[in-house]
């Protein structure tokens, strides 16, 4: 579906019934076009669920019967996680018809082999655990991250952009929820009713692992603050001062780099006087704009850069690492929901909160 469709579809949220007639030509056509796979989605073939499953009837384009309130829910999560994480209204488009051709818009709990949930995502394809992709919001999310990570998604096809996350077996399977999706997301509006929070998501499984050649260790001992820091005019420890060379070194800069785009080491935190910026023995690095949660490439560089970290851990005398709402320590590992250990705040600051919860930036403490 091109620029031109989809503002008709825009179009026909507001009232206009005109792209019912519109739809049917466009289906004609790319019978014409796509032969065997036009009759596979429309015969309803390339469904992942069972017999019936499908908002249309028939193989019709426009659905013929409302929604249940379950999937009403489901497609609100759906279009308030993309809100929230900034993805336009044209990827929540999709996210809706992608949901509808997987699971009729149902966070089911069975699928083709270990396929779950409302995208049918799989646990054994690195997507999370059974757990986290049942969690619509997680889910979601998921989906949301990988498709940000496809160059040029906003100019292809509904059909193509789905199938760039999905990697179904029926790729053009997508296009008959075109309408439909369009015509969910209006009734769906500007207030969706759901109270929910990025925070809340367990979106603690690093993408990437730790990337770049490892850190030259440390060795020199506990110098005290008394090294210049580049990024605030403040001082540094020898330990902080020498990993902040090794980030320059490995990832090629701590400010306007290809994965950190900048980077905040001492400040005098007066609301926090326990914490280790004063020490000089913390830095925080962002991946992504300060106090928006990040998402697509800036999560990805963001893990990259956490797990990197954890990786040199001992190398570079890291106390810990906080990112995305989770805490890893020096000495523990993960838990079973994911990337070290939940984020409280401390008791200082709201972990809900994009800066708070720390999903705009990594935060790493040392230990000299």
């Amino acid at each position: 579906m091109n620029s031109l469709e989809f503002a008709g579809n825009a179009l026909r949220r507001a009232g206009t019934r005109i792209g019912v007639l519109l739809g049917v030509l466009a289906v004609v056509g790319v019978v014409g076009l796509l032969g065997v796979n036009a009759f596979i989605w429309m015969s309803g073939m390339g469904n992942t669920g069972p017999a019936g499953c499908g908002f249309g009837v028939g193989g019709s384009v426009l659905a013929e019967v409302d929604p249940s309130e379950e999937q009403r829910q489901n497609a609100a999560i759906i279009v308030e996680v993309g809100r929230q994480m900034g993805v336009p209204e044209r990827g929540q488009w999709v996210a809706l018809a992608t949901a509808m051709q997987e699971s009729n818009l149902r966070n089911i709990d069975y699928g083709d082999r270990d396929s779950l949930g409302l995208f049918q995502q799989r646990p054994s394809q690195g997507w999370g655990t059974v757990a986290q992709i049942q969690d619509p919001v997680y889910s979601a999310t998921q989906f949301y991250d990988r498709l940000l990570l496809v160059p040029g998604w906003e100019q292809m096809p509904l059909w193509q952009a789905a199938q760039t996350v999905q990697r179904s077996a029926f790729p053009t399977a997508y296009s008959k929820w075109e309408d439909y999706a369009a015509t969910m997301l209006a009734d769906v509006g500007q207030d969706t009713g759901i109270d929910i929070s990025l925070a809340s998501t367990d979106v603690c499984g690093p993408r990437g692992g730790a990337t770049g050649p490892a850190a030259v260790p440390w060795t020199a001992g506990d110098t005290g603050c008394v090294m210049d820091d580049p990024t605030s005019g403040g001082c540094l420890t020898g330990a902080t001062k020498h990993a902040l060379d090794e980030v320059l070194r490995v990832f090629g800069g701590y400010s306007a780099g290809s994965r950190i785009q900048a980077t905040g080491c001492w400040d005098a935190h007066a609301w926090n006087p326990s914490s280790d910026h004063p020490k000089g023995r913390a830095c925080d690095f962002f991946p992504g704009t300060a106090g928006a949660f990040a998402a697509g490439t800036e999560l990805q560089a963001g893990w990259e850069v956490a797990e990197w970290f954890r990786a040199n851990a001992d190398a570079l005398h890291v106390s810990y690492v906080i990112w995305q709402g989770r805490i890893w320590s020096a000495g523990g590992g993960d838990t079973d929901t994911g990337w070290g250990q939940p984020y409280s705040g401390g008791g200082v600051y709201d972990p809900d909160e994009a800066t708070g919860g720390h999903f705009d930036h990594i935060h790493v403490s040392f230990k000299r």
